[in-house]
């Protein structure tokens, strides 16, 4: 009530302040919308690693059902194959291991009272005979605008970091590097 009274105390701006108000909250909301579809890396040592097909290790403390499958789509979408394995059963002909960690926490969107579930810290690490080729880690800090983002649009900034396109790749390049090893 109190704010109505200053509101009509101020004349003709009264309007001109609520269309202000009507118009930054929008841009506020848009930049939140458009940050969820969005998320970059936190960090990555290593350079991009040109493999053609991955083994992911299943990491049974990870409680996100749809990680796995996401981090497979992110791989396919760059046209690497990969299969899935359970801890010490490592398949024969895994020319990379991708082993993962991530863990969870709760916060509340804006205007919104309920609490939900996000991934608040993943980190990758690819592995070829042996040798660490690279790692990525993504986690949320300051504002996390990005941290409501899904765990398919995270793992797919991390894993764009991680390795080469292989759909990039013209098929002469292919070849050569083929007959390379």
């Amino acid at each position: 009530m109190l704010a109505a009274l200053c509101l009509l105390s101020l004349g003709g701006c009264a309007w001109t302040l609520i269309t202000a108000a009507d118009a930054t909250g929008s841009v506020i909301q848009a930049g939140y919308a458009i940050a969820s579809n969005y998320s970059s890396p936190t960090f990555i040592n290593g350079r991009p690693a040109k493999i053609r097909t991955v083994c992911i290790e299943v990491n049974q403390l990870v409680s996100v059902g749809d990680f796995v499958p996401a981090l497979q789509l992110a791989l396919d979408k760059r046209g690497i194959r990969s299969d899935v394995y359970n801890p010490g059963t490592s398949p024969a002909g895994c020319e990379a291991r991708l082993v993962y960690n991530a863990s969870v926490d709760y916060g509340r969107r804006s205007f919104s009272d309920e609490a939900t579930q996000y991934l608040s810290m993943i980190d990758l690490t690819l592995i070829q005979h042996g040798k660490i080729l690279v790692t990525a880690r993504y986690q949320t800090g300051g504002l996390g605008v990005d941290r409501f983002s899904s765990a398919s649009v995270k793992l797919d900034g991390l894993i764009d970091k991680m390795v080469v396109n292989q759909l990039d790749l013209s098929p002469e390049t292919i070849q050569t590097s083929a007959l390379g090893n």
